[in-house]
C-alpha cells in the first residue's frame, strides 16, 4: 500500500475515533436524572405537599369545631340550668351561644370543604406517584441502554486507536509530520480526488497534478495544499 493510501487510512481512522468520542461524550452527558424524571419527581413532591397541607388544615378545623362545640355546650348548660336568673347575664349568655353556633357552623362548613379538597388532593397525589414510577421505569431503561452504548463506544475507540497506531507505525516520520502540519492548518490533511477536482477545496486540478496524485509520492493541491489521494 502506498504512503498516500496509508495516510488516507490514517485520516479515516482518526475521523471514526473523533465521531466515536463525540458519541461517547454525548452518552456520558445523558447519564443521571433526565428532565422528564426531574419533572415527575417535582410534581410528586408538590402533590404530596398539597395533600399534607390540606390534611393539616382539615384536622385543625375539626379541632376548632370540637372546641367551639364544647364551649357552646357549656354555655347552653348554664342557660338551661336555671341557676342564672339575672336578665343581663342571661342575655349575654344567649348572645355568646349564638356567636358560638354561627362560628361553629362556618368552621364545620370549611372542614367539609377541606375534606372534599383532601379527597381530590389524594387522587392527584396517587396519580403523581404513578406518573413518577412510570418515569423512573423509562429512565432506568434509558440508563441501561446508555451504559451499554458507553461500553461499546469505549471498546470501539480502543480498537480504532490500536488500528490507528498500527497504521502510523508503518509511516515514516517525514510523511507523518507533513500530514500533521496540514491537518493542523486545514482540519483534514488528505483530500480524495473526485472527478478531476480536489475533494477538500473543490478546485479543478491540472493534468499534471492528476497524474502525480496517482503516483507513490505525496502530491499536494495547488490551491489548498492538502495531500491528494486518487484511491
Amino acid at each position: 500500500m502506498s504512503v498516500i493510501a496509508r495516510l488516507w487510512e490514517l485520516q479515516e481512522l482518526e475521523s471514526e475515533i473523533s465521531a466515536a468520542e463525540k458519541g461517547l461524550a454525548a452518552a456520558r452527558g445523558q447519564l443521571g436524572e433526565s428532565p422528564a424524571l426531574k419533572q415527575a419527581r417535582g410534581n410528586h413532591f408538590l402533590a404530596q405537599l398539597r395533600q399534607k397541607q390540606i390534611a393539616e388544615l382539615q384536622k385543625d378545623l375539626e379541632w376548632k369545631a370540637e372546641d367551639l362545640k364544647a364551649k357552646l355546650d357549656k354555655v347552653n348548660e348554664q342557660l338551661y340550668s336555671g341557676r342564672i336568673r339575672n336578665p343581663k347575664e342571661l342575655t349575654s349568655l344567649q348572645h355568646e351561644a349564638e356567636t358560638f353556633a354561627v362560628t361553629n357552623a362556618g368552621i364545620e362548613e370549611q372542614a367539609l370543604g377541606a375534606l372534599e379538597q383532601l379527597e381530590e388532593a389524594g387522587q392527584q397525589a396517587s396519580a403523581a406517584t404513578e406518573a413518577m414510577k412510570q418515569a423512573e421505569a423509562v429512565w432506568q431503561n434509558e440508563q441501561t441502554i446508555l451504559k451499554q452504548n458507553i461500553v461499546m463506544l469505549e471498546e470501539k475507540i480502543n480498537i480504532l486507536t490500536q488500528q490507528r497506531e498500527a497504521v502510523a507505525a508503518e509511516l515514516d516520520s517525514g510523511a507523518l509530520q507533513v500530514y500533521q502540519r496540514i491537518k493542523t492548518q486545514r482540519g483534514t490533511a488528505v483530500a480524495r480526488v473526485e472527478q478531476g477536482t480536489c475533494g477538500g477545496c473543490h478546485m479543478t486540478l491540472s493534468t499534471a497534478q492528476l497524474q502525480h496524485s496517482r503516483g507513490a509520492n505525496i502530491e499536494k493541491c495547488a490551491n489548498c495544499s492538502r495531500i491528494l489521494y486518487s484511491g
